[in-house]
Parts: C-alpha cells; sequence; structure tokens
C-alpha cells in the first residue's frame, strides 16, 4: 500500500510512540538485577519498577481513550507523550529507589494515553481501509520492541549504565511530539458523554492493584493465610462492584457490550496471552541466564534477542496472510508456537547449548509475532465510532497480561528459588557433616553454606559465593586431621606412610636409647668410645629427623586427601545447587504452559474465515 508524504511520517510518529512505549515494558527487565544492586534492595522491591508501569498502563488505557475521544485525541496524545517523555527523564535521574517506582508510574499515565490513542489517530488520518493495514504494520513495531526490549537494555547497561534505558526515550519523544503535531487534525466522538466515571476508575484500579498483589505474595504470606485471603475478598468486592456501577452507566468504563463480538471478545484473550508470553523471555529465562548461568545482561540479551529476529519475520508475514485470507490461521498458529516455545523452556537444564537456547527463542519470537496479529483483528469489525474505546480494551489486555504475568510467574519463581535453597542447604549440610573433614574446616564450611542461602527469597541466589579463602586457610591446618577414607586413592598408600611414622618413630627411639648408652659408656671408660658415641648422636639425629619427615608426609597425605574430599564435597553442593535452581525455573515455566496450552483454542475464534473482499459485506 501506498502512503503520501504527509501520511508516511504521521505513521512514522505513531510507529515510534509504539515503540518506545512497549519497548519500556521489557527494557527494564533485564536491567532489574543491576537496579536492584545499585539500590542494595530487595528483588521483590525493585520488581515494582516493572509492575507499576505495566499496572498503570493496564488502569489507565480503558479511561483515557474515552478522555482522548471527548477532549481530542490530538491534544491528549500531545498531553500523554509529555507524560511518557517527563517520566523517562526523571526515571534517568534517579537516586531513590521509590522515585524510580513512582516515574515510572508516571510513564505509565503516558504511555497508556499513546497507546490507546494511536487507533483512532491512525484511522483520522488515513480512513479505515487503510488504517488496518497500518495498525498492523504499527503493531509488527510494538511487538519487535517487546522482543527486542531485553538485548538493547543489555547492550545499554554493558556499554553505559542503566540510566540510559531512560533517557534514550527522550529524543524519540521529542521527534514524535513534532510529528504528531504537525502532521494530525483534531478528532472527537462527539457521540459519547463527556461524562467520566471516576468511581469506576478507582474501583478497577483498586482492583488491578490488589490482584496483582495477590499473584505476587501469595506464595511469600501463604495462599490461605489471613493476609492474602482477606485482600483477594477486597479485590473480588472491588471487582463485582466495579461491574455493577460500570453496567449502570450510559457510558460505561468498559464497553462489556463489545464482548458480544467474539472475534473481539477471543482476541482480546490471545492479545493478554501473549503479553504473559514476553514475561517468560523477557524476565523469567532473563534471570535463569544472569542468575543460574551467570551470564552478563549483554551475553542474556543476545541470546534473548534472537525472539526479536523471529517477531520481524513473522508479524508483517502474518499480517499480509491474514489481510487476505483470515488472521484466524496465523493468530491459532502462534498461539501454539508460543505454548511449545514454553514446553520446550521446561527441558532446560544447566548445560543446556545455545542452540537449544536459540532455537528456544526463535519458537517464542515466531509465536509470539504471529498472535501479536490479534490486536488487528480485535477491532476489524467494531464500528470506528468505538475504535478508540476496543483499542484501549485490547492494549490493556495485553498489558494486563503482562503485569499479571510478572506477578503470577515472579512470585511462582521466588518462592521455587527458597525452596530450592532449603534443599540444597540441608544437603549441603548433611554433606558436610557425613564427609571427612577436620572439625574446624566442617565448622567454617557449614557457616559459609548457610551463609550463602541465608534469606533467600529470590533468584539472586548465585550471587553470593562461599568465601574460599577462609576455608582453604583452616583446611591448611594439620589438627585433628582426619584418615582417608577406604574408598579413596589413598588407600595403600596413607596405611603404608602410618606404618613407616611408626616405624620411624620406634627407630628413632632405638637410636637415641643406643646414643644414650654409648655416651654413658664412653664417659666410664674414659673417652675410649668417643668415635662410636658420636656416630650413634649423628644417627640418633638423622632417625629424628627422618620420623618428622615421615610424620609431614603422613600429615601431607591427609591434608591432600582432605584436599579432595573439600573439593568434592562443593562440586557435589554446587551441582545440586544448579540442579535444584533449573527445577525452580522449569516448574515456573510449566504453569506459564498450562496456562498457554488451556488458551490455545480460543484463538480459533480470533476472525471469520473469510476474504477481505467479503469483509466489507461483513463491516
Amino acid at each position: 500500500m501506498v502512503y503520501k508524504i504527509k501520511e508516511l511520517t504521521g505513521l512514522l510518529g505513531l510507529a515510534l510512540i509504539m515503540f518506545i512505549v512497549t519497548l519500556d515494558t521489557t527494557i527494564t527487565n533485564i536491567a532489574l538485577p543491576t537496579i536492584t544492586a545499585n539500590f542494595k534492595t530487595s528483588l521483590d522491591t525493585s520488581n515494582w519498577v516493572s509492575t507499576i508501569y505495566v499496572l498503570v498502563l493496564s488502569v489507565c488505557m480503558i479511561p483515557v481513550a474515552k478522555i482522548g475521544d471527548q477532549l481530542g485525541r490530538k491534544k491528549t496524545m500531545l498531553l500523554g507523550l509529555i507524560f511518557f517523555g517527563s517520566g523517562s527523564l526523571f526515571c534517568g535521574f534517579s537516586n531513590f529507589i521509590n522515585w524510580l517506582i513512582t516515574m515510572r508510574g508516571v510513564q505509565g499515565v503516558g504511555g497508556a494515553i499513546a497507546t490507546t490513542i494511536m487507533i483512532p489517530l491512525c484511522v483520522s488520518l488515513l480512513g479505515r481501509e487503510k488504517a488496518n493495514q497500518a495498525v498492523g504494520e504499527i503493531g509488527a513495531v510494538a511487538a519487535l520492541a517487546a522482543a527486542i526490549g531485553p538485548t538493547l537494555g543489555g547492550l545499554i547497561i554493558h556499554y553505559w549504565s542503566w540510566h540510559f534505558i531512560f533517557f534514550i526515550n527522550v529524543p524519540i519523544t521529542l521527534v514524535a511530539l513534532v510529528l504528531i503535531y504537525t502532521c494530525f487534525s483534531e478528532s472527537y466522538d462527539l457521540t459519547i458523554s463527556s461524562k467520566i466515571n471516576y468511581l469506576g476508575i478507582l474501583l478497577l484500579s483498586l482492583t488491578l492493584f490488589l490482584l496483582t498483589f495477590v499473584l505476587l505474595k501469595g506464595y511469600d504470606f501463604g495462599w490461605t493465610s489471613q493476609r492474602i485471603i482477606f485482600i483477594s475478598v477486597a479485590a473480588m468486592i472491588f471487582l463485582i462492584t466495579f461491574v455493577v456501577n460500570d453496567l449502570k452507566q450510559k457510558e460505561p468504563l468498559i464497553e462489556f457490550s463489545l464482548f458480544k463480538n467474539s472475534t473481539f471478545l477471543s482476541s482480546t484473550i490471545i492479545y493478554f496471552t501473549a503479553g504473559f508470553t514476553i514475561v517468560c523471555s523477557s524476565v523469567i529465562f532473563n534471570f535463569f541466564l544472569e542468575d543460574v548461568l551467570n551470564y552478563s545482561a549483554l551475553r542474556a540479551g543476545l541470546i534473548i534477542m534472537f525472539s526479536s529476529v523471529m517477531v520481524i519475520i513473522a508479524m508483517p508475514l502474518g499480517n499480509k496472510l491474514g489481510q487476505q485470507f483470515s488472521f484466524r490461521w496465523p493468530i491459532m498458529a502462534g498461539s501454539i508456537l508460543m505454548a511449545v516455545s514454553l514446553l520446550l523452556l521446561t527441558q532446560i537444564s544447566y548445560i543446556i547449548s545455545k542452540f537449544d537456547m536459540i532455537f528456544d527463542m526463535c519458537v517464542l519470537g515466531l509465536g509470539f509475532g504471529l498472535a501479536s496479529l490479534s490486536l488487528v483483528s480485535a477491532v476489524q469489525y467494531i464500528p470506528e465510532t468505538k475504535a478508540g474505546i476496543a483499542s484501549g480494551m485490547v492494549n490493556a489486555a495485553r498489558q494486563l497480561g503482562t503485569c499479571l504475568g510478572i506477578a503470577l510467574l515472579v512470585g511462582t519463581l521466588n518462592n521455587n528459588v527458597k525452596v530450592a535453597s532449603q534443599a540444597v542447604q540441608a544437603d549441603g549440610l548433611s554433606r558436610i557433616q557425613s564427609s571427612r573433614l577436620a572439625p574446624d574446616v566442617k565448622k567454617v564450611l557449614k557457616q559459609e553454606v548457610s551463609r550463602q542461602f541465608k534469606n533467600t527469597n529470590n533468584v539472586k541466589l548465585t550471587h553470593k559465593k562461599i568465601n574460599m579463602k577462609i576455608i582453604k586457610q583452616k583446611s591448611k591446618k594439620t589438627v585433628q586431621l582426619p584418615e582417608p577414607s577406604k574408598s579413596s586413592d589413598f588407600d595403600v598408600l596413607y596405611p603404608g606412610s602410618t606404618k613407616l611414622t611408626q616405624g620411624s618413630k620406634k627407630l628413632d627411639q632405638s637410636s637415641q636409647e643406643f646414643y644414650q648408652y654409648l655416651y654413658s659408656e664412653n664417659k666410664t671408660s674414659g673417652g675410649r668410645l668417643d668415635i662410636p658415641a658420636a656416630v650413634a648422636e649423628k644417627i640418633a639425629k638423622n632417625n629424628y629427623l627422618m620420623a618428622i619427615e615421615q610424620s609431614k608426609l603422613r600429615s601431607g597425605i591427609q591434608l591432600v586427601a582432605q584436599k579432595q574430599v573439600l573439593q568434592r564435597v562443593l562440586k557435589n553442593i554446587k551441582q545440586n545447587k544448579n540442579q535444584q535452581l533449573t527445577q525452580a525455573f522449569t516448574k515456573t515455566f510449566w504453569i506459564a504452559f498450562i496456562f498457554l496450552a488451556l488458551t490455545v483454542p480460543i484463538a480459533y475464534w480470533s476472525d471469520k474465515s473469510i476474504k477481505l473482499i467479503d469483509r466489507k459485506k461483513v463491516s
């Protein structure tokens, strides 16, 4: 499709907006370990840097769509860009974690405005027919941004600082401001009421916040704890109250009537799962790479980058097929591939090859790119006057999927890691106790293992290293050294050395006694035995030195045997830790896979099995 210059530059502005807004849903995820260390806080706290952004996006998208329709979509978009740009700037300058989280919330408000107003502005610029394809192209940019976030974040952190993942938004936002201001005319939806349901916004916000809190903290407090039960009940009450209140409104916050359209409903659910799926790669798999395999942020980003490459391929191809035939088939294929990718991730191991990891990311990226076409299919049969609110609802579903995905999967992962760390600690202490090590070595090794797993509630487990210096110092002492086990490499050498040591001591004792005898006889004989006494003295000294060296040899064998045991114990603890941690991740991926597998059939209703020429009649 050929665009005029004004249309092309306008689309460029919208594409830039979707790029930076979507990018910020994933680019910070790879920086979370760095941000956590920088502010010396816990992952549970720093995790809100990502969660608050997508939470605010989810809450604000629906009401700002209505505000844009009433106040003017162009003005509202410009206001949203100002919020987003200023929030990005202050995020970059943040010196306190709470301020960073707050500014991420400001970013979320701007992102919600910009994302929601995008489709109505596109329709006003191009008309409904051209807009369908343009939205698909912009959606490809958004999907690419979501997938490329970890890679770009890794590059920025490696060569500059985590602050620049926010600073890069500022110049892009300024360019987008100019393009939106010059290329678009003001548009409204004069058919809707100017009344805004503020009570509905409050109730919806409280519902989503409490739901996110429950998913994130359910394992920590206990799913059956009074606190979690109370918050869950409160969330349910707020949700029911919101639905009842909204249904009574002439101009509801959520157009529940839109869900009567099976295509809109199915596509919205699939777009929700797409947002959920991206968490698996940009957050969970990223933590596996950085905190289990000890990859740098850049190296981890380069692995995840392959999902971005597949999105670049999948989105345009799927959009072309969807426009020509039906979006049902590429979206179904995408849903299946997303589920398959998570099934593959359940098979990861500590010794997984790079090829396998890259292949998993390619499958995930291909599925994510195709499934993201649900953004286009969701609104293709919606009346133009409802395009704004429909766009807000479907985009909110995507962000809500990411928000709840982070809450559920990070909460699950933290719990799995906590259980794994307890198992590793118990196994490690048991191994140490039963090993042939000196008491002092056992004591300090137990202390180090306990310290490594102390207060471990997140995946930052591998960043606590055992202090080998103090262990080596203790293991060099020859006090209370244990005998090598009979099954060790020293089974023959140590007993022989022990016999030699005992023989040397007896020889030393005998030579000393012989020397003392000659020395005594020499004195009574008036020195006639000077030479034999001198020779006996030398023999006694040499035997004494030989006994000392023989004892050292025996202790040396014990030290080498102890070193071998110590290395084996540490190796077993490390292997068990890697195995247990990996299982913590695979269990988390199993939960994600089951969820996606259950939603795959829904993709069948994401479009109608008709060709493009017939859609005009339907719409």
